[in-house]
């Protein structure tokens, strides 16, 4: 996703109601985020749900890594053969 672009993507809440569809338009055109203020603060983030969808499934893969790297520091851990041993044994029980 590419970076936020502080001269367009950074809107108080006012104008984003004001403007929500020409802003759904640059989300999903800029693949940007939009930065919503409130009170001059950052308050949310507004972005394309297909942008959205790739974060999550990218958060997901690398919370499936860490807790991978977790068991192997951990010992838990399987050889290649008991594994292919395993499957064997798993895909012989469904014929």
């Amino acid at each position: 996703m590419p970076q936020v672009n502080y001269a367009e993507d950074i809107v108080p809440l006012s104008s984003f109601r004001a403007d929500v569809t020409r802003l759904m338009s640059q989300t999903r055109k800029t693949h940007r985020p939009i930065v919503i203020t409130q009170n001059g603060r950052a308050a949310n983030v507004f972005l394309d749900v297909s942008d959205y969808q790739q974060l999550v499934d990218k958060l997901d893969l690398m919370m499936d890594i860490y807790k991978g790297e977790q068991d192997i520091a951990a010992g838990r851990t399987h050889s290649t053969d008991d594994v292919r041993r395993a499957v064997a044994a798993d895909l012989g029980n469904r014929t």
